[in-house]
């Protein structure tokens, strides 16, 4: 009989994505699975997942009286659900990974005295995995310098690295490669088969252009400020230079037509879209990455080799996207520059000695690829043995 194992999560693709990762493998090697999420989760759910999931009722807390009444309406809710499904199915542990969509499944875990394995993605243990790291079996963490753990709680703790998904894991093995420019070359075709040359007789062979592609990832708020700081980044930079360079920029929708005009003003090639479907494509293509520091995102990007520059978005709790950030600065993968860094002048500087210099670029990219798990989906499933 296969084992039962359940997958707690929900809230962002940050906690999203890598539980998916583990459901996959956790399926792919026989075992049932049970998905819990919360209605966010949905838009994930694919017509091919050899999982199951069920919609589990849960809620942020806020200060507000009204709010705290429906949020405890909606987590109470959520613990008789996943009461119901522990109770019915007695999976063999739950593994989540963390958020608030978490919290009245492991309450219900604890109730029923299942096992309970936490992930934590980021670089700091994010505040329901603290609440709940002293019932907590195991602690897996993504990063192996990780904040906010206590003293009792480390002897549970093992680094296994953040899953990613399989089609930008395969992006490894490729070799990190820039553009070479190349001129177009001046040929002579002699059409006539006459030792007199004319003028018609030469023809320019056009090569294909080798453009230095920039990808940029807002999270999945779109990051305003790079809409609003990235395109002036270009004002003064030669027409030569921005013909070599691509853009391409995942953008809040309701600031897409002001972004591409932004970017048009100043002769930049750009392709802007509020979602792209073919992400594992456009990593695989980019030369240099421009992010928020979402765990998921970045060690993407890692897996990738991709050198970055990193933004972290900073009202992030606990300040953990900085953190994240500055772990892969310190480790020679990223620049980092706080939102009050990030401005026209810096980025157009950087922009120019990043480019000017293939062999930063290519040293970042050996340090991103030296900071990737690539076994981090498996770690993280034999911590159920």
């Amino acid at each position: 009989m296969p084992q039962k194992i359940f997958i707690a999560s929900g809230g962002t693709g940050g906690h999203i994505i890598p539980a998916r990762c583990l459901a996959e493998y956790f399926s792919a090697n026989g075992a049932e699975v049970l998905v819990l999420a919360d209605a966010k989760y949905q838009s994930y759910i694919k017509a091919e997942d050899k999982f199951k999931s069920k919609i589990i009722s849960a809620s942020q807390i806020k200060k507000s009286p009204i709010f705290l009444v429906k949020a405890a309406f909606k987590i109470g809710l959520g613990i008789l659900q996943s009461l119901h499904l522990f109770l019915t199915m007695r999976p063999k542990c739950v593994f989540a990974f963390g958020g608030h969509a978490t919290f009245p499944i492991l309450i219900a875990a604890i109730i029923t005295k299942t096992d309970i394995i936490l992930h934590e993605q980021n670089a700091h243990l994010g505040k329901v995995n603290r609440i709940f790291a002293k019932y907590a079996k195991k602690i897996a963490l993504s990063f192996a310098e990780t904040d906010g753990i206590s003293k009792e709680n480390l002897v549970k703790c093992f680094f296994v690295g953040n899953p990613v998904r399989d089609e930008i894991l395969s992006l490894h093995k490729l070799p990190y490669d820039l553009p070479v420019n190349e001129e177009s070359e001046i040929r002579k075709d002699n059409k006539m088969g006459y030792d007199l040359l004319l003028a018609s007789d030469f023809y320019e062979a056009q090569k294909p252009k080798n453009l230095f592609k920039i990808l940029v990832i807002g999270g999945s708020g779109g990051a305003k400020i790079f809409s609003e700081i990235l395109p002036k980044a270009f004002f003064n930079l030669s027409e030569n230079f921005k013909e070599h360079v691509q853009v391409t920029q995942q953008c809040r929708r309701e600031l897409m037509k002001e972004t591409f005009d932004s970017y048009r003003s100043f002769n930049v090639n750009i392709t802007i879209d509020a979602f792209f479907e073919n992400m594992a494509e456009l990593i695989e293509a980019s030369h240099l990455v421009i992010a928020r520091s979402g765990s998921s995102s970045i060690f993407e990007f890692c897996a990738a080799k991709k050198p970055m520059i990193l933004v972290p978005f900073a009202v992030a709790t606990d300040n953990h996207q900085e953190k994240n950030a500055r772990y892969l600065e310190k480790n020679g993968a990223a620049i980092v520059l706080t939102e009050s860094e990030f401005t026209i002048n810096k980025i157009n500087e950087l922009l120019k000695n990043l480019i000017d210099s293939p062999s930063t670029l290519k040293k970042m990219s050996e340090n991103a690829a030296d900071l990737a798990v690539l076994d981090a989906t498996k770690n993280l499933a034999e911590l159920a043995k």
